[in-house]
C-alpha cells in the first residue's frame, strides 16, 4: 500500500499534492464504520477524525496561537462501562477505559467496542465466556483483552483491530481456542488455575518468517499453547501478580514452526513440540530453562540455552541430529545416541547423560576410514575435567575398563584414528567402555558385546581435553 501511494504521489507532481491529500483525508474519514475489506481502515478513521475535530476546535479560537500538538498518551479520567446481554455499541473516551463483560452472554457477536484515545495505562476490555460459547465482537483500538472462557469456548478476533495484548485468564481448564489474531498481537496464558490447552490460529502474516509473539504469566497449570499455523515464535516467560510462583509451566505445540525463541525473566518448564523446528533459542532467557524435545523425521536441531542452570532433554527417536549449546550455568544436557551429535557444555559445572549407546538404534560408526569415524562420533566442546560430568548409559549395562598406563600409551601413539579406536576397542573387551587419548582429543569408547571395534559401538570425542580422571565419568 505505502509503495503503491507513493508511485501516484509520484504520478500527480508535486503541484497536486494538497488535492490529493484532501481527497485521502476525505475517503478515511468516512471510514469509521466501514465493514468487509474495508474494516480494516475503521480504527485509523476514527483517529484521523478526532484529530481534526482537535484541530478545528483548537483553530477557531481566537485565543490560540502558534501550531497544535497532540499527547501519544492521553492522562484524564477514563470511564467503566458495563456490556449487556443484548447487542451493545459502545465508545470510550480519549483516556483509559475499562468494558466490563463479566457474565457469560455479555460479549456477543454483535457488539461493536471503540476504545478512544491511548492512555499510559490502556483500554481494558475484560469477559467471561462459558463453555462451547462461541463469540466475534467487532473490537477498536484495545489495548488489553482478557478472556477467561470455559471448555470449548472460542473469541474470534477477526473483526478485532489494532488488540495490542489477548490474554486467556485464569482459565479453569479444558481446551480453548483463539481465531483470527493478527500476528502483532501477544497472546498469552496468565493466572492459570489448571491445566488448559489455548489454540491460536493467527492471520497469516505479510512475511512468513514474521514471529508471532507468545507469553506466560504465571502459568503454572500445566497448560498447552497449540500455533499449528505460524513459522516463527516467540514467547516470552515472565513473573505475574503472584510472587509465590517462580516457574511457568506449559508444553508448545507448534506443528508448521520452524524457529522458536525463548525469552524472559521467569524459569520455564516447557515440552516443546513440532515436525519442522530447526531452531530452539533461549540466549536470551534470564532464568532456568527445563526444555524437554522429541526430534522429528531427519530434521536437525539446534538448540542454544540461557544463561542460568538449564535442563535440556532430547528425545532423539526419529534420528535427527541435534547441535546443542547449553550456555553458561550448571546445566544438564540429556540426549540419545541415535546420531553423530554435537554438545557444547560452556561454562558451569555440566552434567552430560548420552543414553542408547551401543544399542540397536545408535548411530552406526564408519568404519572405511578415520574420516568416516570421526564424522560419526558424537562430539562435545567445553567439557572440563574435574567439574563437568560425562554419563554413558548403554543399552546393555557396561562397566568400565582398566587399561594400564602401556595399554593406553599404545593407543595414543597409534597411526590414525581408526587404528586407536580398534586397539581400544580390543583393550577394553566386551560390554565395556575406556577412554583414551588420541592426538588433543580424549576419546570415550562404549563397547558392545563383541570384543571388538564394530558399527554398533559408540564413540565420543572430548575436543580439545587431553586427559580425564575416572571421577569425570561413568558408565552403566
Amino acid at each position: 500500500m505505502q509503495n503503491e501511494l507513493a508511485n501516484y504521489l509520484t504520478a500527480v507532481g508535486k503541484t497536486n499534492l494538497g488535492i490529493v491529500a484532501l481527497q485521502l483525508g476525505q475517503i478515511l474519514s468516512g471510514l469509521e464504520g466501514a465493514t468487509g475489506d474495508l474494516a480494516i481502515y475503521a480504527a485509523a478513521a476514527v483517529r484521523w477524525n478526532d484529530k481534526i475535530e482537535a484541530a478545528h476546535a483548537y483553530s477557531t479560537n481566537p485565543a490560540n496561537s502558534g501550531y497544535l500538538t497532540f499527547d501519544s498518551h492521553s492522562s484524564g479520567p477514563g470511564v467503566t462501562l458495563e456490556l449487556t446481554s443484548r447487542a451493545d455499541t459502545l465508545a470510550g473516551t480519549p483516556y483509559d477505559d475499562v468494558f466490563l463483560a463479566m457474565t457469560p452472554g455479555q460479549l456477543g457477536s454483535t457488539d461493536v467496542i471503540r476504545a478512544g484515545g491511548r492512555g499510559e495505562k490502556g483500554n481494558i476490555l475484560k469477559a467471561t465466556l462459558a463453555a462451547g460459547e462461541v463469540v466475534a465482537p467487532t473490537l477498536y483500538l484495545m489495548d488489553y483483552v482478557y478472556i477467561t472462557a470455559g471448555t470449548g469456548a472460542q473469541f474470534d478476533a477477526e473483526k478485532s483491530y489494532e488488540t495490542g495484548i489477548l490474554w486467556l485468564d485464569a482459565a479453569p481448564g479444558g481446551n480453548v481456542t483463539f481465531t483470527g489474531v493478527d500476528s502483532t498481537t501477544l497472546v498469552g496464558i496468565q493466572n492459570s488455575l489448571a491445566g488448559t490447552a489455548l489454540t491460536v490460529l493467527f492471520k497469516p502474516p505479510s512475511d512468513r518468517n514474521e514471529p508471532v509473539k507468545l507469553a506466560l504469566f504465571d502459568a503454572t497449570g500445566t497448560d498447552e499453547i497449540i500455533v499449528p499455523n505460524a513459522i516463527t515464535l516467540r514467547i516470552a516467560s515472565m513473573p505475574g501478580s503472584v510472587a509465590t510462583t517462580t516457574v511457568n509451566s506449559a508444553k508448545i505445540t507448534a506443528g508448521a514452526a520452524e524457529e522458536i525463541r525463548l525469552y524472559g525473566e521467569q524459569a520455564l518448564t516447557t515440552t516443546i513440540t513440532g515436525a519442522h523446528v530447526e531452531v530452539i533459542h533461549a540466549a536470551y532467557l534470564q532464568a532456568p530453562l527445563d526444555l524437554t524435545f522429541a526430534t522429528t523425521g531427519a530434521t536437525p536441531i539446534g538448540i542454544i540455552g540461557g544463561i542460568a542452570a538449564d535442563r535440556i532433554t532430547v528425545n532423539d527417536a526419529s534420528g535427527g541430529r541435534a547441535a546443542i549449546d547449553a550456555g553458561d550455568g550448571a546445566d544438564t544436557v540429556t540426549i540419545g545416541a541415535r546420531n553423530a551429535h554435537s554438545i557444547t557444555l560452556g561454562a558451569g559445572a555440566d552434567v552430560l547423560a548420552l543414553t542408547g549407546l551401543t544399542g540397536p538404534g545408535s548411530w552406526a560408526l564408519g568404519l572405511g576410514s578415520s574420516a568416516q569415524l570421526a564424522r560419526s562420533t558424537i562430539e562435545v566442546t567445553d567439557f572440563a575435567s574435574g567439574i563437568d560430568q560425562l554419563r554413558l548409559a548403554a543399552a546393555t549395562p557396561t562397566a568400565k575398563a582398566a587399561p594400564s598406563t602401556a595399554q593406553l600409551a599404545s593407543i595414543a601413539a597409534s597411526a590414525s584414528l581408526l587404528d586407536a579406536a580398534t586397539l581400544a576397542a580390543n583393550t577394553a573387551g566386551a560390554i565395556k567402555a575406556i577412554a583414551f587419548r588420541y592426538g588433543a582429543d580424549t576419546y570415550l569408547l562404549v563397547n558392545d558385546a563383541t570384543a571388538a571395534l564394530g558399527s554398533h559401538d559408540s564413540l565420543v570425542r572430548l575436543i580439545g581435553v587431553s586427559a580425564v580422571v575416572d571421577g569425570d565419568w561413568t558408565a552403566v
